[in-house]
């Protein structure tokens, strides 16, 4: 029973103490590794040696040689704190520990810079121990598999596997026709044809994961606005087939915002903007959004507290502007 209650009678910063001098060599280098003064480290040895009945140094002038007792107890404690370090950084890299940890976001970059940064900062203010980490980016993430990535934000059909849950943001959305107030309010823009004479603005359209069998999802574009804005026979004109054609929604928004053109986006992305003035919209014609805006976390992580926190926060941010 004495044996079985030895480990109990043992100061653990006496052990962490004797475990540091053990793998420095000295008294000093060890009080430097724990903040502590040398005397400090050389008291808690010596209350472990009194405890355990045994020298674990020989105190030699200037160093120290572990005895066969030392030297049996350093090989335990070494690896007894080593296991006990990872396997707190295991919980702590997973969201189990209260206390600073890391989230990492990877976002389409247009949303991104659109929508998430501008509201990113009420998250921080909300969870201040969550360390953000924000790329801006469309490749693929294995979120499934203990990849690097906590949460995707993306903009796409939704298919995103097996072991992945992804949460569509908002309902069907619209893409709208977008300019700025200079070209808007210019006189040039009385009815929809109107924009023909204009630079529209075009984007790439983003790749999307189909499945076997699922149906290919139209593209939305300027021909497609034009037909919903009532002006016929519009699809092949050059301006629809020839505009500047961007990467990224973001881009083509950036060159609206000079007065470059007109672009086309979905209504979620300006909504800052348009409630700023920054753009507007000429007609009212919208045509829905063949894509959606998507959470996707793996389906087993989903209770670890740090993407928890952020699923709640960013579902609540969502409803805020649900329909704007």
């Amino acid at each position: 029973m004495h044996h079985q209650n030895r480990l109990s009678t043992l100061p653990l910063s006496a052990l962490r103490a004797f475990d540091a001098a053990a793998r420095n060599g000295s008294f000093k280098a060890a009080a430097v590794e724990l903040a502590v003064t040398p005397a400090a480290i050389s008291h808690q040895v010596k209350t472990l040696e009194g405890r355990l009945g045994a020298n674990l140094f020989e105190r030699l002038n200037r160093s120290l040689r572990l005895t066969p007792a030392g030297a049996r107890l350093a090989a335990i404690t070494a690896d007894s704190f080593g296991r006990l370090e990872q396997g707190l950084r295991n919980l702590e890299s997973a969201g189990l520990l209260a206390g600073p940890s890391t989230l990492s976001i990877s976002a389409a970059p247009s949303f991104a810079a659109r929508w998430l940064v501008p509201r990113l900062h009420r998250f921080q203010t909300a969870h201040p121990n969550i360390d953000l980490r924000l790329q801006a980016g469309d490749p693929l993430v294995d979120l499934a598999n203990g990849g690097d990535v906590d949460v995707a934000l993306r903009y796409g059909s939704g298919a995103y596997g097996n072991d992945v849950t992804a949460e569509r943001l908002w309902s069907q959305g619209t893409i709208i026709a977008v300019c700025a107030p200079s070209l808007a309010q210019s006189g040039e823009l009385r009815e929809p044809a109107d924009i023909l004479q204009h630079t529209l603005l075009r984007t790439a359209i983003p790749a999307i994961q189909q499945q076997p069998g699922r149906e290919p999802v139209d593209v939305a574009d300027w021909a497609a606005w034009l037909h919903a804005a009532g002006v016929a026979g519009a699809g092949d004109a050059h301006a629809v087939k020839h505009g500047p054609l961007f990467g990224t929604s973001q881009l083509a928004l950036e060159s609206a915002l000079a007065g470059r053109g007109l672009a086309l986006a979905p209504r979620i992305l300006v909504v800052d903007d348009l409630a700023a003035g920054r753009l507007m919209t000429p007609f009212p014609a919208a045509i829905a959004d063949p894509y959606a805006y998507w959470l996707a976390y793996a389906t087993s992580r989903a209770e670890e507290p740090r993407i928890r926190a952020f699923i709640h926060w960013i579902r609540d941010e969502a409803r805020a502007t649900e329909g704007a």
